[in-house]
């Protein structure tokens, strides 16, 4: 796979190869398959980010239906930015879309911001620049909060 054995991506790739297994590995390449990546993309997630393999069959399926059907992304985002896989739909995911969308249609931002960056940011960050810097600010912490809470 190209990694420098001595590494600690390698041990990492190792260590989630070994808790995964051949039957593992392959579950989950039929369900990437399944939103159309070829080998060789799961692959580039797995370089990139070997515990995104780890996730569960269903979550990954969740999340691919979140990002295709409500973020209006290509299934192969996913495997440039396979951390995405990580995080809780309802914690993290879900909240921060619904503020992206309330800002895209009240017209508050011109355009989508890179999709990794908006859910990567920490909670500081990610409310400092898409919730408190707008005149909006509690109707957005409000519909961020309520969803968040809604998730616990």
């Amino acid at each position: 796979m190209g990694y420098d054995p001595y590494s600690a991506e390698f041990t990492r790739s190792v260590v989630v190869l070994s808790q995964l297994g051949k039957a593992g590995w392959e579950r989950r390449s039929a369900v990437y398959k399944s939103w159309g990546w070829s080998e060789k993309d799961i692959l580039v997630a797995f370089r990139k980010n070997p515990w995104s393999l780890m996730t569960s069959e269903n979550k990954i399926m969740a999340v691919m239906k979140f990002f295709v059907e409500k973020m209006d992304c290509e299934s192969l985002y996913l495997a440039e930015h396979p951390n995405l896989l990580m995080y809780s739909l309802e914690k993290r995911l879900i909240p921060r879309a619904l503020v992206l969308h309330f800002l895209l249609r009240n017209k508050l931002i011109a355009k989508k911001p890179n999709l990794n960056t908006l859910f990567v940011y920490s909670e500081k960050l990610f409310l400092e620049k898409f919730v408190n810097c707008f005149d909006e600010a509690p109707q957005l912490l409000k519909l961020y909060r309520d969803q968040s809470d809604l998730s616990k």
